[in-house]
């Protein structure tokens, strides 16, 4: 190991410790006092955050040109909210029952009764992290595929609080695991809107090329089991409806982009309706040439 690396390590320690200082404080809040600390976390990701907030601002399509500034407040607003629903899921369950809700069940359960398994397309957009606990507390024994943090502890800290409420987690071997779980019938989630790069396939997304995993395309046409994209929505209220949506269907003559792009273009939709509840922060499109063609 060089000098370079010994000091990645020292700086991800050290950035893993100033943020469980920041857990423990916001494990302390009290419920009532949560939304002074959301407007807390906004101020304080506009001023640490300034750099890659502008950069996410030239991301965003020109479609939306007349609300880029909405957008990318409407984008903070949330990231904060997803790390203190992340942190606090419980108290929130607790002081609020109607928190969250599922609409459209009924097609995960049509597809249970044809003996099939779901495997769950979500994308890094409202709060995924509740979704997944909320998933499990509707009764899926769910394993959802993640990539670990550039920090180890921060990765066991991510998941120990995942394992908390009952979501399982595969880090490598993803679509072998996740095939072998589908085979046993148990439901797997994938996040498949991150920057595939030369990984991936060059597919179109808001009208520009980017480069999108083959994965979930290859984990259900293996399997044979649908893939059906769930997508939380935040409402005015702060409140999130969990809308299930029909299964994607696959045709026999598709090439492999031909059936990526019709899952990002399934996230593309979903996006369009809510621009500021996915991370733009994420550019879904550097190197998108190097993704492949065909």
């Amino acid at each position: 190991m060089n000098i370079k690396e010994k000091l990645n390590i020292i700086r991800r320690n050290i950035r893993y410790y100033l943020i469980m200082m920041v857990v423990a404080v916001i494990q302390s809040v009290p419920f009532s006092k949560l939304n002074k600390l959301k407007m807390l976390f906004i101020k304080a990701i506009k001023l640490f955050g300034a750099k890659e907030l502008k950069k996410a601002y030239n991301l965003i399509p020109e479609e939306f040109s007349s609300r880029k500034k909405q957008i990318i407040d409407g984008m903070v607003e949330n990231i904060a909210l997803i790390i203190i629903e992340f942190i606090n899921y419980d108290k929130i369950k607790k002081n609020n029952p109607n928190y969250c809700k599922i609409e459209n069940w009924e097609i995960i359960e049509k597809i249970q009764k044809e003996g099939k398994v779901p495997l769950l397309l979500v994308g890094h957009f409202c709060n995924w992290e509740v979704l997944g606990f909320e998933l499990v507390k509707a009764g899926l024994d769910l394993t959802a595929i993640a990539r670990p943090n550039s920090c180890p502890k921060m990765t066991d800290y991510i998941n120990s609080i995942r394992a908390k409420h009952n979501l399982k987690i595969i880090m490598q071997n993803n679509i072998h695991e996740a095939i072998k779980l589908l085979n046993q019938n148990k439901p797997v989630a994938i996040l498949s809107d991150l920057n595939a790069k030369e990984w991936g396939y060059q597919v179109d997304f808001f009208g520009r090329k980017a480069s999108f995993y083959s994965a979930p395309v290859i984990i259900s046409v293996r399997s044979k089991m649908p893939l059906i994209p769930v997508f939380p929505e935040r409402q005015a209220n702060g409140n999130i409806i969990i809308k299930v949506k029909e299964p994607i269907v696959w045709k026999e003559n598709e090439s492999m982009k031909d059936r990526i792009q019709k899952y990002a273009k399934v996230y593309e939709e979903e996006y369009r309706k809510f621009p500021e509840m996915w991370l733009w922060i994420h550019d879904k499109y550097k190197s998108a040439e190097k993704g492949k063609l065909k």
